[in-house]
């Protein structure tokens, strides 16, 4: 019965792809042959790799300003656009490493972003760690088929993200004065990072792994059927790509190469025996909460461990922990203030997590307000970003009646930024300092 149905899932899915248009003739939905890549020499030192690849951002994204006009909303240079999309470290230059252990000499952090992401969703959590550990050394990198155009987003391949990830962690085991590395990921990037202490070259001076919107399992069933879907049609969404800092279409490509990333994670081979800090909002509607709650009660071995779970504004959602060492974070009012900014909050978005209110770009004052689900309106899509009074920020939950009902919101935006940043940042810092105790900094 189960295989019948899966079967006739299939056939439906199929057909409709079919008979819907298998992609776009436009230069930002087809590939450059000029993607980010992987340097040829593991060795290369981080700040060239970090200036070629916005060099390399800059080249390609230039035919997008033909016009005279930026096409992102903020109206971002060329130069704006490859320093928010590529790799960074944190100093910016080498010679500002400090030593001094008070201050986090000797601490190194490895900040790997998401699917169709780029550097940028790593900023806010990079600048709280240079803050509180202004000796430490921060690090991001750019995975393959990134930060360019959408279109390099066909070609390319997860064993490609795991050799970006193998060349971050050997540019921190090249210092000696880096002892104790951190492995920070973002939906995609928890992935990567849990295959590497399984799979790569090298992991002693890594001493805990920092992981937000976990992905340990994508959040539909037909996540395994995108490799064969990909060859009847390119892409799952395509929208205007007004983004700065990443790209809003999603290929169908970029699903399987993520199927392929994650489908044995859960398989219960992927044990993790070094402390652990999760984040997962219970209303993610990219990768499957449950899975990652699952993953951190029985594959963490480590007596240091904390999740954060952001609770589901659904009461039939809020499933019981798991195990312990879960601390809830409840929604609170829908009505909320930032530095004197008021805003009306639904729910916990997965690409919200890792990024403060006070972001530049995604927060509560932010330049760019995701409005796709309205992107095929211009009317419609220009009311949403000039915002009102009942404007919402939250995850994908456009149209479900309910939530109108309730909530009585004129514009529903997808949250961008996470109002619950705060005690995220003052959880992370206190992970990575052993000496803090993590009952009470999650408090």
């Amino acid at each position: 019965m189960y295989f019948h149905k899966l079967l006739c899932s299939f056939l439906v899915l199929t057909l409709s792809v079919l008979f819907t248009s298998c992609g776009s003739t436009d230069p930002k939905f087809m590939p450059t042959g000029r993607a980010a890549s992987v340097p040829t020499n593991i060795n290369e030192p981080f700040s060239r790799y970090v200036a070629e690849s916005r060099e390399n951002i800059a080249n390609v994204v230039e035919h997008r300003f033909q016009t005279g006009e930026s096409p992102y909303l903020g109206d971002y240079s060329i130069e704006q656009v490859a320093e928010m999309r590529g790799p960074f470290q944190l100093p910016e230059s080498d010679e500002d490493i400090c030593s001094d252990k008070n201050m986090g000499g000797g601490k190194g952090f490895l900040l790997i972003h998401g699917l169709t992401d780029s550097p940028y969703l790593m900023r806010s959590i990079g600048e709280s760690l240079h803050r509180a550990y202004p000796c430490a050394v921060v690090r991001a990198v750019l995975l393959p088929g990134h930060g360019t155009v959408a279109g390099d987003s066909l070609t390319m391949s997860h064993e490609e993200w795991m050799a970006i990830t193998d060349y971050g962690v050997q540019s921190f085991q090249q210092m000696k004065e880096i002892t104790d590395l951190y492995l920070v990921g973002f939906s995609t990037g928890t992935s990567l990072a849990i295959k590497y202490m399984h799979d790569g070259n090298t992991t002693e001076k890594i001493k805990g792994l920092v992981l937000l919107s976990a992905a340990l399992k994508a959040n539909t069933r037909f996540a395994g059927l995108a490799g064969v879907v990909q060859h009847v049609k390119k892409w799952s969404a395509l929208y205007e790509e007004r983004d700065a800092a990443r790209y809003e279409s999603f290929s169908m490509h970029a699903g399987a190469e993520f199927y392929e990333l994650t489908k044995e994670l859960m398989n219960g081979e992927y044990d993790i025996n070094i402390p652990v800090f999760m984040a997962v909002s219970g209303d993610d509607a990219t990768i499957d909460a449950e899975a990652a709650q699952e993953f951190f009660c029985e594959n963490v071995h480590n007596d240091r461990r904390r999740l954060l779970w952001y609770e589901s504004r659904y009461p039939e959602k809020n499933i019981e922990p798991l195990c312990g060492d879960i601390i809830e974070i409840e929604i609170g009012s829908h009505e909320k203030e930032y530095q004197g900014e008021q805003y009306r909050f639904a729910n916990y978005s997965h690409v919200a997590l890792p990024v403060s209110p006070n972001d530049p770009h995604y927060g509560v004052k932010g330049l760019y307000r995701n409005c796709k689900s309205y992107d095929s309106e211009p009317d419609a899509f220009a009311r949403c970003q000039q915002g009102s009074a009942k404007s919402i920020f939250g995850e994908k939950d456009i149209g479900v009646d309910d939530a109108q009902e309730e909530l009585q919101y004129d514009y529903w935006r997808r949250g961008t930024f996470n109002p619950d940043y705060e005690r995220l940042e003052r959880s992370i810092v206190c992970f990575v300092d052993e000496n803090c105790d993590l009952e009470g900094g999650l408090q």
